[in-house]
């Protein structure tokens, strides 16, 4: 019996959506009865396949799935289906067939460049699968599965970094709704996409206005009231989860300051120094510095920071307070404070730079590690990840102007974030011996 084409495309349409609600019973109705009038009736043969997949019927499936592309060969979609089909079925080989087909006849779908990838993966063929995985999220950034799918790849060839960028780019496919604001702006600020971060931010501040995270990261992203410095409760937040964490994340980066540190105050071999770690953090400057001072004190704002240094035994004195005002409270104290990292958090230097002068003896010196701005012409710039970078003038304009005599900045690479370098400048500066 001839179908009635018109009929049929509206009882499809019919059936399509009885399947998308779950009612599997009324959509294999309508299928059969258009099967009863053409048994030949391709869109039904292929939606009764699915049919069967959905109540567990494989092999039934299969058989209705290739009955439908041989009356409709050039369907790349379907074939994808016969592919997925044959997957689950435990017969890879099979749906690799498939799923090259598929992409013969529609080889810009990402869909099915993904689900060749897995396949390969099943296979073994690593080298493929991972070509598939490119190829499917360079056709579309908005599959949150080739994403997924591409990370794990990359975990198992050793790419860790490349697959947690791989992580980040499906959180930000995903739908927002329902994510949290914060962390996909975070993970928005990451893949360099600052302004859709920024109104991120500005979206949860609305709710949340005095959220210290959000407001100084929308400002990093935004490039609008650039804040001075990094506020206290800004500081205290991120560090307040990070703790339990950083020190293997800094080893994952390899975080280079504390060596660098240690290697410039051994250049010049002074010994026997009362020294002042500041933003110490979980202490990892503390053991590099340890055999050349006689007494040796920690300071951060973070208290969570605090207890892992204090497990390094390696200070005196470890006290929870905000670095300038500890500087302004001990006048004339130390020979050597160390700052690791710490000045990634201030923008304007000339009051840290006034406080960490006057909190060291005549012949004193400061260390620090800072990011570098390449742009000598601008003193400081907020970037998207919270952190300031200076450039070289600025820094010995800065420290000269409040009296050190000898200023020395070397350029570094400090840690590599991915497959980028960061880097930064390992900065000396001395007190004069005769100040008094």
């Amino acid at each position: 019996m001839q179908i009635d084409q018109p009929a049929a495309e509206i009882a499809m349409t019919e059936a399509r959506a009885a399947l998308e609600r779950d009612e599997l019973a009324s959509a294999e109705a309508i299928c059969l009865q258009l099967l009863q009038r053409q048994t030949d009736y391709a869109p039904a043969r292929h939606l009764y396949a699915l049919l069967q997949y959905r109540t567990g019927k494989v092999v039934d499936a299969i058989a209705h799935m290739m009955r439908a592309i041989e009356l409709e060969p050039s369907r790349a979609a379907w074939l994808n289906d016969l592919g997925n089909m044959l997957s689950a079925h435990q017969q890879p080989e099979q749906a690799v067939k498939f799923f090259q087909h598929a992409l013969m006849l529609e080889p810009e779908n990402a869909v099915v460049w993904n689900n060749l990838g897995a396949m390969r993966v099943k296979l073994d063929q690593q080298e493929l699968a991972g070509d598939a995985f490119e190829q499917a999220v360079a056709l579309d950034e908005s599959l949150v599965d080739a994403w997924a799918n591409y990370a794990n790849w990359l975990t198992s060839q050793g790419r860790e970094h490349d697959a947690a960028e791989c992580v980040l780019r499906a959180f930000v496919a995903a739908p927002a709704e329902g994510q949290p604001l914060v962390m996909r702006g975070m993970a928005l600020a990451r893949l360099d996409r600052a302004s859709e971060a920024a109104e991120c931010f500005h979206q949860h501040l609305l709710e949340h206005p005095d959220d210290p995270t959000a407001h100084h990261l929308y400002h990093a992203c935004a490039r609008d009231a650039v804040p001075a410095r990094a506020s206290d409760d800004y500081i205290r937040a991120k560090y307040q989860e990070y703790a339990d964490h950083f020190d293997a994340h800094q080893d994952e980066l390899s975080s280079r300051s504390p060596e660098l540190i240690s290697q410039a105050l051994r250049a010049r071999g002074e010994r026997d120094l009362i020294a002042l770690d500041a933003g110490c953090g979980t202490g990892r400057v503390g053991p590099a510095i340890q055999p050349f001072c006689r007494t040796l004190i920690g300071v951060d704002l973070s208290g969570a920071m605090l207890k892992r240094a204090a497990a390094r035994a390696v200070y005196q004195s470890l006290e929870t307070c905000e670095i300038t005002r500890y500087l302004g409270a001990h006048p004339a104290e130390f020979d050597l404070i160390t700052a690791a990292d710490l000045l990634t958090y201030f923008g304007a230097l000339d009051h840290f730079c006034l406080q960490a002068f006057n909190a060291l003896r005549a012949g004193g010196h400061l260390l620090a590690t800072l990011e570098a701005l390449p742009q000598d012409s601008v003193s400081f710039e907020l970037q998207a990840s919270g952190r300031y970078r200076h450039g070289e003038h600025y820094l010995t304009q800065s420290l000269s102007a409040v009296g050190f005599d000898w200023v020395d900045i070397e350029l570094q690479t400090l840690r590599t974030e991915g497959e980028q370098v960061v880097s930064g400048w390992l900065l000396t500066a001395h007190k004069p011996v005769g100040w008094r």
